[in-house]
């Protein structure tokens, strides 16, 4: 390789890391479910212990989780401190680009290509936006599982690195599942193919699945025996659940971007027409997603991310027969008229979207003056006070406020998680101040947290205008009514 294509390389990941930090560092907070992984992280950071009986959320449970990330983000706040909160996943997400620069090159050994395939990586919409000012535990896994994608198209003695990544996916999250089934798949199209498989793989095949089930077993046994094959679902209130995996398709095309689908599916076809083995456990990715999907077996936006990223990869062979083609023809200067078509489509179609959706998350990013509420209630209510508060502020009121909350978005091992969803949206929207209490009575509620948003939904919460049972505490947004009847 060229150093200038090294060169070319990482100035696109300084590229992407600046372009995230811009956002990133426009507010010193985080989104709302980014503040459970912050406490954990400054639980870790404080005691050395993890957090497996949660005093704060649903009033008192047991949580169940794989602590390894948590701890990893725990040494790097030991040397940088608060601002490792934001700068690690960013660092992490943003190492992604080499791992798509190197798998893109296996597949169609074309330099420029590979290196246009890591910019489209950098500015994927639902990854660069959903992933923005979050402490989110993608941030690692991404980046691990496509290293273990390519590390498997050809091993070259990194047996042991794939091994220990492995490993390392394994106990991070249940994620991992999605790299089993797409090994599944692997094993699928082989076997209708007629390829054959190399002994290394097929052994290294085995010891993963082995690997994977006795790992999360050990992690999620509690789960496992307590839901059965309902842990798919990790106890999400049903109310939820109706919308938890809906997506458009309309919805598909701007989130992921025109120039991955569409480059994307004709590098599906091309492998199997030309039978490109090594592009075949990227496309069982990308089937084993689509199937997940399909069932609703995860999150929509989770397995978005996951198919953006293969599909990116996999475009790079539909590019290549493109360009091939172009340079059979009469065109004068092929190259550079279909390099300046790929770079106008991906500012419309990839860095614009980007740019204006992790903009618009910018808005759901907790301001000044909700902080100060939330550390008001920390400094002047009782300890053991409960605080009600919407689903998506659960993470928020528990780290900032330091109280109890009824409900939050941590829904495995929680308690009754539909019913409570129900009475949270039913204090919120009744006009019957009586029904109002009752639940407050059922939660042992003593403050009840009033945001803009709330108001804005049901045009006001009206029982809360008794001044015999409740007390306003702050008069701005959001407010706060202290339970005093």
């Amino acid at each position: 390789m060229k150093i200038n294509k090294i060169l070319i390389l990482f100035l696109i990941f300084l590229l992407i890391v600046l372009t995230r930090f811009y956002f990133v560092f426009q507010t010193d907070y985080f989104h709302n479910d980014s503040y459970l992984s912050k406490r954990y992280i400054d639980n870790i950071a404080e005691t050395g212990k993890p957090i497996f009986y949660d005093t704060l959320s649903y009033n008192g449970r047991d949580v169940l989780y794989s602590p390894v990330f948590y701890y990893i983000m725990a040494f790097f706040k030991g040397i940088f401190g608060d601002l490792a909160l934001k700068l690690i996943p960013t660092l992490f997400l943003s190492l992604l680009v080499f791992i798509v620069y190197f798998s893109a090159k296996k597949l169609t050994n074309d330099n420029n290509l590979s290196l246009f395939v890591a910019l489209m990586s950098g500015f994927i919409p639902i990854i660069f936006a959903e992933t923005m000012n979050k402490i989110s535990i993608y941030s690692l896994i991404l980046p691990i599982l496509f290293c273990l994608a390519y590390l498997f198209m050809e091993f070259n003695g990194n047996i042991k690195l794939f091994l220990f990544l492995m490993f390392l996916l394994t106990l991070l999250h249940p994620s991992v599942f999605l790299f089993l089934i797409a090994l599944i798949f692997y094993i699928l199209i082989l076997s209708t193919e007629n390829l054959e498989m190399s002994k290394l793989k097929k052994e290294l095949i085995l010891f993963s699945i082995f690997l994977i089930l006795f790992v999360e077993f050990l992690i999620y046994k509690k789960a496992f025996l307590e839901y059965g094959m309902s842990v798919i679902w990790g106890n999400v209130p049903y109310q939820i659940l109706t919308h938890y995996f809906n997506f458009s398709f309309l919805e598909f095309i701007y989130k992921i971007g025109i120039l991955p689908i569409i480059f994307g599916f004709i590098g599906i076809i091309i492998a199997f027409y030309k039978k490109i083995e090594n592009s075949f456990l990227l496309i069982s990715i990308i089937f084993s997603t689509l199937f997940l999907l399909w069932f609703r077996l995860i999150d929509a936006v989770v397995g978005m991310i996951f198919l953006a990223v293969a599909l990116v990869i996999i475009s790079a062979v539909g590019l290549k027969i493109m360009l091939n083609y172009l340079e059979r023809t009469k065109l004068k200067k092929p190259k550079l008229i279909f390099y300046s078509g790929l770079i106008i489509l991906f500012i419309l179609t990839l860095f614009v979207p980007s740019y204006i959706d992790a903009s618009n998350n910018l808005k759901e990013i907790p301001n000044n003056y909700e902080i100060l509420v939330l550390e008001w209630i920390k400094d002047n209510a009782l300890p053991d006070v409960s605080v009600l508060a919407p689903i998506e502020k659960g993470f928020l009121v528990e780290e900032v406020a330091g109280k109890r909350t009824v409900i939050d978005k941590n829904f495995l091992l929680a308690p009754d998680t539909s019913e409570r969803y129900r009475d949270i949206d039913i204090i919120y929207s009744t006009k019957s101040e009586v029904e109002a209490l009752e639940i407050i009575k059922k939660y042992n509620i003593d403050y009840i947290l009033l945001p803009v948003e709330i108001e804005l939904k049901y045009k006001g919460v009206k029982w809360l205008d008794d001044k015999h049972c409740f007390e306003q505490a702050f008069i701005g947004t959001p407010k706060v009514f202290k339970v005093i009847c």
